[in-house]
């Protein structure tokens, strides 16, 4: 990856709907040769996808929770059974392995405290191998994620 590369993708990062002639401006190339360049970072699994950063208030999703998750076992086994059932559950949104006290970090969005109550209860009380959970409210968001540093090449 080169200084071009890595500027791309910054700029994809933090806008991926402009079109192909201002992408290849805004990084000093021919848009051909801008659009090469996307097609090979795609092949190359450095781009997997594009998405539109949603605001979840406006959707009606006002409650985010961080729910830490201790299996009763950390057998491959167990631990393969919670992650396919996690993958059941379109109300969890994320699923981190962690290192330290918790096995497991979820990331869950609801509209609201009784909304909460029926994931809880209906999805996340139905997951294989749980001995605790530990649910943690987000007050406020300081800082929504816009992507990720993306080192500066080489020239």
């Amino acid at each position: 990856m080169d200084r071009i590369d890595a500027a791309l993708i910054d700029a994809l990062q933090h806008d991926s709907s402009r079109p192909i002639a201002i992408l290849a401006e805004a990084v000093a190339l021919s848009p051909s040769a801008c659009h090469r360049r996307i097609r090979a970072l795609e092949e190359a699994g450095v781009i997997s996808g594009y998405a539109a950063r949603i605001d979840p208030r406006r959707i009606g999703l006002a409650v985010e929770v961080f729910v830490e998750i201790t299996l009763t076992s950390q057998s491959r086994e167990a631990m393969d059974r919670f992650e396919r059932a996690v993958g059941d559950f379109d109300d969890i949104l994320e699923c981190h392995l962690m290192s330290g006290g918790a096995d497991y970090l979820l990331r869950v969005a609801a509209a609201d405290l009784d909304q909460y109550d029926h994931i809880h209860r209906d999805c996340l009380a139905r997951l294989p191998g749980v001995s605790s959970m530990r649910s943690s409210f987000s007050l406020r968001r300081i800082k929504r994620f816009a992507g990720y540093p993306v080192p500066r090449a080489r020239p």
